[in-house]
């Protein structure tokens, strides 16, 4: 059975998020651009890459399935082939 105490306790949070607009709104990443596989891809690129292929020079898309540590590999921008792993996401995000 509900107390008076915990009736308005509900009342007032209830009050709170639908004057206050709700939850904290969540980061869109729909406008993030679709990556094209195998490219080396900036570090600082903001929107998440999973999974991805890691070298000693970054990170690329992988465009299929694979466990971390599967070996794979990136093209570079001068066309060679550089050797990583797989990794579960970009490093430091």
């Amino acid at each position: 059975m509900m107390t008076m105490r915990m009736a308005i306790a509900l009342a007032f949070l209830v009050a709170t998020l639908v004057l206050g607009g709700g939850v904290a709104p969540v980061k869109s990443f729909a406008q993030c651009p679709e990556v094209p596989p195998f490219t080396l891809i900036p570090p600082n690129y903001p929107c998440p890459i999973i999974p991805t292929c890691g070298t000693q020079y970054g990170v690329c898309r992988w465009p299929y399935a694979a466990s971390a540590g599967t070996p794979c590999q990136c093209q570079a921008a001068n066309g060679a082939w550089i050797p990583g792993v797989i990794t579960r996401g970009t490093p430091g995000r």
